[in-house]
């Protein structure tokens, strides 16, 4: 087990320093090519153009996909609770035996302990509650 982390964690690093060094490479790629025309600061300053669009141009994709991830958790998560009710009406609907025994079961558990009780009636109103 240890050997397989071993392994895993000097290809990760064999990897990164591999991408540090294609970063490194275009960078003073860039700055050879752009030395003739702008100078010394110049090129500095275009290679340090071209990494700040490309940083940004990273955070701007990071966050168009998060975005895209939170709307389809909040869309799953609001079928969920438009089906959850029909859910548990058809159970109770198809099986009230087994309804009255759990609302029994929980009125004894009320009885005997309220605050648990309350913590669960306010833990299923958070999820109950449109925002």
């Amino acid at each position: 087990m240890f050997d397989r982390a071993r392994a895993a964690l000097i290809v990760t690093a064999a990897a990164c320093a591999a991408a540090v060094l294609v970063v490194f490479a275009a960078g003073f790629a860039l700055y050879a090519f752009a030395l003739p025309y702008f100078g010394a600061a110049g090129a500095a300053a275009t290679v340090a153009l071209a990494a700040a669009l490309a940083l940004g141009l990273y955070a701007a994709i990071s966050y168009v996909r998060r975005r895209r991830r939170e709307r389809d958790t909040e869309v799953a998560h609001a079928e969920l609770l438009d089906e959850l009710p029909l859910g548990l009406g058809d159970i109770a609907r198809d099986r009230p035996m087994l309804t009255l025994g759990i609302a029994a079961l929980s009125g004894l558990l009320a009885a005997r302990h309220p605050t648990l009780t309350r913590d669960l009636i306010h833990l299923a109103a958070r999820f109950t509650t449109k925002r």
